[in-house]
């Protein structure tokens, strides 16, 4: 196996490492914290289809480990790079954003993030509120959990 073929397939893994990381994050926003069995086939089947493009006909260990490498690599290289650019973590992970505030609920915000009402109703009873009325906010936090916000009563 040459250089040029070990260069192959770091380039092949690296740009399958980008193009799934970006589609992951146009279709699953809410893996983190409720991943549904939709979402799961999702990322299933992205990253079988995933690997034959980074390994081609190669089938060796030393293959299938430079790959590997490669998206370790890469995923440390953009966890350390989001602490000095905010930027590639809002590009990489998305950023908060209030859903419900107020009694109002945001339906573009919930559109965007493929939020149900329902989702927040379950959170909330979650947190041992059971009543709309008793929330200040709800946030999809940029793990995809949502945080539900009491009002304060008599502060």
């Amino acid at each position: 196996m040459g250089i040029t073929t070990f260069m192959d397939i770091v380039l092949r893994a690296a740009l399958m490492y980008l193009v799934v990381l970006v589609l992951l994050r146009l279709t699953t926003q809410r893996i983190m914290r409720s991943a549904t069995p939709l979402d799961m086939v999702v990322i299933f089947f992205f990253g079988g289809m995933a690997v034959p493009p980074i390994l081609s006909d190669d089938r060796s260990i030393t293959g299938a480990l430079l790959a590997l490498c490669t998206i370790a690599g890469l995923h440390t290289c953009l966890s350390h790079l989001k602490r000095f650019w905010p930027v590639v973590g809002m590009i990489t992970e998305g950023n908060p954003v209030v859903i419900f505030s107020n009694g109002t609920w945001d339906d573009a915000q919930m559109r965007r993030r493929r939020v149900d009402p329902r989702d927040v109703m379950a959170e909330m009873r979650q947190q041992g509120i059971t009543n709309l009325e008793d929330v200040q906010s709800a946030i999809v936090e940029h793990t995809g959990a949502i945080t539900v916000v009491p009002k304060r009563h008599g502060t």
